[in-house]
């Protein structure tokens, strides 16, 4: 069978969807030697940095050829949104084609014999949260969505609670729907050398403070603002102790973090590092007391479960698919009470024995969650399209 991947999601996206793509398709390639794998990416700029990235991550598989188209990525993104056929750019021919990400699915593959389509869809914020994006941004990851369940007989979804919400609010027959989740990559894990982790820490703040931690994009369904409310209400004891950091890039329309800093005079208490290399965030995570993630909406979550992979106690919302993530391995609460946020990072910081015990909890819970099973999973919904079969997939037993 020949499989195309639409794979520019793996060079463009740092953040889940990049961290998905690229795990799930070495994954994949580790245990499918027998398929014919074409990757495909559509860049002009930084040839050579990029084409090397692409080698060192993919390069050493027998069954793959990489496909650059020298276009600009937006011109792809455009020309899948129209009507013009796209076999004049896809020479080859292919069975199958998998768009890790929804923007990967054209409208038109080719006029005749089009291979079977499967595209995992992350979340439905856009619809969920759509003052978080803006008209235009919602506007056209609707427009996307509608293409990609139009031309797709799969769709992949990393939790129950995304496949809910395709059925709720796109009409997505249940039976099109696939749900295989995420794991945390096995860096992930805890690590015992202090001096390392203090080491990799000063690249970025200051090694010797203790701090509370969230990793994820600064934008407002993140709900930091809130985070730094309720951080706000903890005993002097521990806010002389203790920084608050915010870990992650500047996302869409964000003032009001900034502003509740500012209004809280809490500057120097809120670290704000940005973007974290993926090679050094096991070391943040490891140099944390506590993990929090108030988020209003999640997909999946990566963040918490890769916090408790490491073995760092964790405070999450009781919101979307968080609760299938951290079952009981985690403290949830409700993400718009403050008051409860603090209680729950309080708890965890003046009792040691529950933080360790919550932290042991975290890290059998991350052990159920596996990229070799999500990619033996995939495949099993690669091959089953090809029969015309129904796709099932290896039953989930998470809990």
């Amino acid at each position: 069978m020949n499989i195309g991947i639409a794979a520019n999601c793996v060079i463009f996206e740092r953040a889940g969807i990049g961290k998905y793509a690229q795990n799930l398709l070495q994954n994949l390639l580790k245990i499918d030697k027998r398929n014919q794998y074409f990757l495909y990416f559509t860049f002009i700029r930084h040839r050579q940095e990029r084409e090397r990235k692409i080698r060192q991550i993919f390069g050493g598989y027998k069954n793959v050829q990489i496909k650059i188209f020298p276009l600009p990525a937006a011109w792809l993104d455009f020309l899948t949104t129209t009507s013009l056929p796209l076999n004049g750019l896809f020479k080859e021919r292919l069975d199958l084609y998998f768009a890790p990400y929804v923007a990967g699915i054209p409208r038109v593959f080719s006029p005749k014999n089009p291979p079977k389509m499967i595209f995992t869809c992350h979340d439905l914020v856009f619809l969920r949260f759509p003052e978080h994006r803006g008209s235009r941004l919602s506007n056209y990851y609707l427009k996307r969505h509608q293409i990609a369940i139009k031309n797709s007989q799969k769709i992949i979804v990393p939790s129950a609670a995304t496949k809910k919400d395709l059925i709720k609010f796109l009409n997505v027959p249940p039976q099109k729907i696939v749900l295989i989740p995420e794991a945390a990559d096995e860096r992930f894990r805890p690590i015992r050398d202090k001096n390392q982790i203090k080491s990799i820490i000063s690249r970025y703040f200051d090694p010797q403070i203790k701090y509370i931690l969230s990793v994820g994009t600064l934008e407002p369904r993140k709900n930091l603002a809130k985070l730094v409310e309720a951080f706000s209400l903890l005993p002097h004891q521990i806010l002389r102790q203790y920084r608050l950091v915010l870990v992650g890039g500047q996302g869409w329309n964000n003032n009001q973090l900034s502003k509740t800093i500012t209004n809280l005079n809490f500057k120097e208490k809120v670290i704000l590092p940005g973007f974290v290399k993926d090679e050094d965030l096991p070391y943040i995570y490891n140099g944390a007391s506590v993990f929090v993630y108030p988020s209003l909406y999640e997909g999946f979550g990566l963040p918490p479960l890769e916090a408790m992979a490491c073995g760092v106690p964790v405070v999450a919302a009781k919101t979307s698919s968080l609760p299938e993530v951290i079952g009981k391995a985690g403290i949830l609460i409700d993400p718009q009470d403050e008051m409860a946020l603090a209680k729950a990072i309080k708890k965890l910081i003046l009792n040691p024995k529950l933080a360790k015990k919550m932290a042991q909890k975290g890290i059998a819970r991350a052990k159920n969650f596996s990229w070799s099973l999500a990619a033996r999973q995939t495949l099993k919904v690669f091959k089953t399209l090809k029969r015309g079969e129904s796709g099932k997939t290896e039953k989930n037993t998470l809990r």
